[in-house]
């Protein structure tokens, strides 16, 4: 059955879309799922062996690469993947799903909804911390496509360095293609990627399980005992290693921010049943390697290859960390959606690139967005290690965030006793924290770049949060109960004009604010008043039966409410077909009232500061408008104004 076919087919009867659910969870579409997580969801994690063991060893106040030393890097490292990845994310937060959404807005939308009249909730010291831990995904998100992908191209110095003059141009080439692909949807890249990963980590498996052969005293660092020494041995620069160790797990909150694309089965199935033993095989291979010979420090990864296989290895490594940037750039995708839907951030155009799985979406204006700052990234700092002193301080505060809206998720929703989520918060933090504080020392050397473009990104977030909830309020505010409106508009002395007058609300209860405009009810009072809604369903699609319906609530005054699934764009003909095939009512001639709200500058004691007020209004300005998504014919469209003081 063609795509076409089969989405006409899945419209008309909604039973196919059960169906297509329970094929998903089939071992065959299980697997298949769990192959193509590994190529968007552990890209960024899986390519950490390239860099992140040396990284251990490098400074001044480093340790030395003896035995000792080693297997106690090596046990930090594994017990840092079991901690934070394991137990923390697979273990616990991967549960705490918003409607198949991860991420910690997801958290955050579970125990602050907001209400039905679509106003986020109000900025809490809970709300304002998640909001900042998200902003900062936004800076890894930028900085990660732009590390990975240089730091590929810097592999072929293995072999030779007449290339080096190309790196930027290259990077910055393979950059734009990468974001190129986007529109084609995270299942497509999936497929494309994910056998490229899966030879990646059975590759990396295989080179550090016969290094391990060779010196199996390496296994000793299994030993959780030799972390614990590891730390005590450096002393007061001991939170300078776990700034280095952070980096094998940098890309892990990658996992919850991209848990809808793929869903908690698949993710699950392919870390433990591949991705966390072959990381595991490949560090301690790395430390087996630098035990035999201090001298394979220099590139302890390739001191696993043979000499005839560099070649092969760079190839397949610079492929790696190419897609080790679509984690971030995916979970960016679905942060957004979530922002939007939540009142957060203005509605944007969201594509959604699959008709099974709502989570698996494109949004052009962040990709371009992110396009131009990781090629400025590439060309400002220009090589790896330059941007691997900004790299990681952005997603460990993301951890934090996560950390302490699951402490309060789960002790105001789920009723956890205070001891549990006490002893459950210090076990997640006795990670974060030292990670945390191993990574401000970056902040001076190019750490502020992620920070600066996560700051950024909040104050977007926090001026729209707080521009809208007032916007809402004053619409809400002015909405009238139906009784109180039929009876003063609708009586049968009440002059009428001929026609139909159809206000766009996102408010399903009383009638809205343009409604009852001082000009309308002066002047106007048409026969036929229409309040329609829009609903997103969860369902790819809504049956024809099922997707409009109305309601009589007095006289000539008709609430009409459709529902679409997530893989159908509502369009203003598809309402007026229904309602004329159903005999309700004529909207092809209706004149179309939407809200225009006009900022004032409030009197009150919270009113915005003048760059925030200005800020909002350019925001509010270029949202996408609700008449635009629904192709109201410009000529039919009435804008009403609005005073609204902030």
């Amino acid at each position: 059955m063609s795509d076409l076919a089969e989405a006409r087919e899945r419209r008309e009867d909604p039973t196919l879309a059960a169906t297509a659910e329970s094929v998903d969870r089939a071992p065959r579409a299980l697997g298949a799922l769990a192959v193509g997580a590994l190529g968007v969801v552990f890209g960024d994690i899986g390519t950490s062996p390239l860099y992140a063991f040396r990284q251990c060893f490098l400074g001044a106040h480093a340790p030395r690469p003896d035995a000792t030393h080693v297997l106690g890097v090596c046990s930090l490292i594994v017990w840092a993947l079991v901690g934070v990845v394991c137990v923390k994310y697979v273990g616990f937060v991967l549960r705490a799903d918003y409607q198949g959404q991860g991420g910690t807005l997801a958290l955050l939308a579970q125990f602050r909804p907001s209400d039905r009249t679509g106003s986020p909730p109000r900025l809490t010291w809970v709300v304002l911390l998640v909001l900042l831990g998200s902003a900062l995904l936004y800076g890894d998100g930028a900085i990660t496509p732009a590390i990975s992908v240089v730091s590929a191209l810097e592999g072929v110095g293995v072999v030779t360095t007449a290339a080096q003059a190309y790196v930027v141009p290259l990077a910055a080439v393979l950059l734009l293609a990468l974001f190129a692909l986007q529109p084609r949807g995270t299942g497509y890249i999936g497929k494309l990627f994910g056998p490229i990963m899966l030879l990646w980590f059975l590759t990396i498996a295989g080179i550090g399980a016969n290094a391990i052969v060779h010196h199996p005293e390496v296994l000793r660092a299994l030993d959780p005992r030799r972390a614990l020494g590891e730390l005590l041995s450096n002393g007061p620069f001991a939170v300078l290693l776990t700034g280095a160790i952070v980096l094998c797990v940098s890309g892990v909150e990658a996992l919850y921010a991209d848990l809808a694309h793929f869903g908690r089965g698949p993710i699950t199935l392919a870390w433990y049943a591949l991705v966390f033993p072959a990381l595991v095989l490949n560090y301690l291979g790395q430390g087996a390697a630098l035990i035999a010979d201090p001298r394979a420090l220099q590139s302890p990864f390739y001191a696993l290859v043979a000499g005839w296989a560099v070649i092969p290895m760079v190839v397949l490594a610079t492929a790696a960390t190419i897609i080790a940037s679509q984690a971030l750039i995916s979970g960016v995708f679905s942060l957004t959606q979530q922002a939007v839907r939540l009142g957060y951030f203005p509605r944007l155009d969201v594509v959604h690139t699959s008709r099974r799985h709502a989570g698996q979406i494109f949004v052009p204006v962040v990709n371009v967005l992110l396009a131009i700052a990781t090629t400025a990234l590439v060309v400002a700092f220009r090589s790896s290690d330059r941007m691997g002193s900004a790299y990681g301080l952005a997603v460990t505060g993301t951890m934090i965030t996560t950390t302490i809206a699951y402490a309060v998720l789960v002790r105001a929703k789920w009723r956890w006793p205070a001891w549990q989520v006490a002893l459950v918060t210090a076990l997640f933090l006795a990670y974060d924290l030292p990670f945390l504080a191993g990574n401000l020392p970056k902040v001076l050397v190019g750490g502020w770049v992620p920070l600066s473009i996560g700051l950024v990104v909040f104050t977007l977030l926090q001026t729209w949060t707080s521009g809208w909830r007032k916007v809402v309020r004053r619409l809400v505010a002015g909405s009238v109960p139906v009784e109180d409106y039929v009876r003063e508009t609708r009586g049968a002395e009440a002059h009428r004009l001929e026609g139909t007058a159809v206000f766009l609300t996102n408010h399903p209860e009383g009638v809205p604010y343009v409604a009852q405009h001082k000009w309308l009810r002066a002047h106007i009072s048409y026969d036929t008043v229409v309040l329609l809604t829009i609903l997103s369903e969860s369902v790819p699609y809504v049956s024809r039966e099922q997707q409009v319906a109305s309601e009589q609530l007095g006289e000539g005054l008709i609430r009409v409410t459709a529902r679409y699934g997530f893989m159908e764009q509502p369009k203003l003909a598809d309402v007026i077909r229904d309602c004329s095939r159903r005999g309700d009512l004529d909207l092809r001639e209706a004149s179309y009232f939407v809200p225009d709200p006009r900022l004032e500058r409030s009197r009150g004691k919270k009113r915005m500061r003048a760059w925030q007020r200005a800020l909002f209004a350019f925001m509010l300005r270029n949202e996408v408008k609700a008449s635009d998504l629904l192709d109201v014919p410009a000529d039919q469209i009435v804008q009403v104004g609005v005073a609204v003081p902030v």
